[in-house]
């Protein structure tokens, strides 16, 4: 079974829809795809249309979104919501157009998704994953806003008596979820900085620094993860994407370039790593090159 495992990342996200490009373009197919954050909501479009042209709908809408289609306001608005008390910088309403622009129309919940979809986020109270996808009754809107309700740009998200923030809290690549439910192939999408020089930062910047920092701690586990899965035969396809640690979290002018960098990470990775698809109906020409040789060889044994 293969299993796409797509990292959180928040506004470089868009470097994941080149990967997913890079990969159905191979005819490298999911039958089970596990996302937290960004990857939540690049995973649960691609499982409504698991195709190429279901990469190219998820690349596209990367493409046209801006800053102020996700964080409308100005510093103003987001002093204001300070000094109100309202727990987080942002509100949530311009993320929840976009994601509805992400999804196809009629994809309310996971029975809606054509394959099997996994969403993480975190439990505010006890710090444990809260999975979705489980229970196919569950609406897709909730399990994304959940699992991408990072802290202090967006407020925790309640879902029944729950409040849950970001997945990325506790795992930000959820390779876990893959092994557990009999994946064999994974392919990982992990959306990673690059290092920045030390220079002055702007408020976001250090806060947006302070959570990679908080997230690179969990790095060195999912590697022993990877390393714990191969060694039971597991082929675990680490695809790194990285991208540049000084962009603000509010950016999405470079969302196009993000795209063109991540499907190019996935298919020089891709290249080196795999060998080229065999042609359709190998088997069959292979068995004609052997009927012929053997009737070349009964030809030259009778002369």
């Amino acid at each position: 079974m293969n299993a796409f495992v797509l990292s959180g990342g928040g506004n470089r996200g868009a470097v994941q829809a080149g990967a997913l490009l890079a990969l159905l373009e191979r005819n490298i197919r999911p039958n089970l795809i596990v996302g937290t954050s960004v990857g939540a909501l690049n995973g649960v479009a691609l499982a409504a249309n698991p195709t190429i042209e279901g990469a190219r709908y998820i690349a596209e809408h990367w493409r046209r979104v801006r800053r102020t289609d996700i964080f409308p306001g100005n510093p103003l608005t987001v002093g204001w919501r300070l000094l109100m008390g309202r727990g987080s910088l942002h509100g949530r309403e311009g993320f929840a157009r976009f994601l509805r622009l992400m999804l196809p129309a009629g994809t309310e919940r996971f029975a809606d998704l054509r394959i099997p979809c996994i969403v993480t986020a975190t439990e505010l109270n006890s710090g444990r994953l809260r999975i979705f996808g489980t229970d196919p009754r569950e609406p897709l809107a909730d399990a994304i806003m959940a699992s991408t309700a990072i802290p202090p740009f967006f407020p925790p998200y309640r879902y029944g008596d729950e409040w849950l923030v970001d997945g990325a809290v506790v795992a930000n690549l959820p390779l876990a979820q893959a092994i557990s439910r009999g994946a064999r192939h994974i392919y990982a999408l992990n959306i990673v900085d690059q290092a920045a020089p030390p220079i002055a930062l702007s408020l976001g910047q250090t806060m947006s620094f302070a959570l990679s920092a908080m997230i690179s701690r969990q790095d060195e586990q999912e590697r022993q993860l990877i390393a714990l899965g191969r060694r039971r035969g597991l082929a675990i396809h680490d695809i790194r994407l990285p991208v540049d640690r000084l962009l603000p979290y509010n950016d999405f002018s470079n969302s196009a370039a993000l795209i063109d960098a991540g499907y190019r990470a996935t298919a020089a990775y891709l290249d080196m790593h795999m060998a080229p698809p065999a042609p359709r109906y190998a088997w069959l020409l292979t068995r004609l090159r052997e009927a012929i040789r053997a009737l070349a060889a009964r030809r030259a044994t009778a002369t």
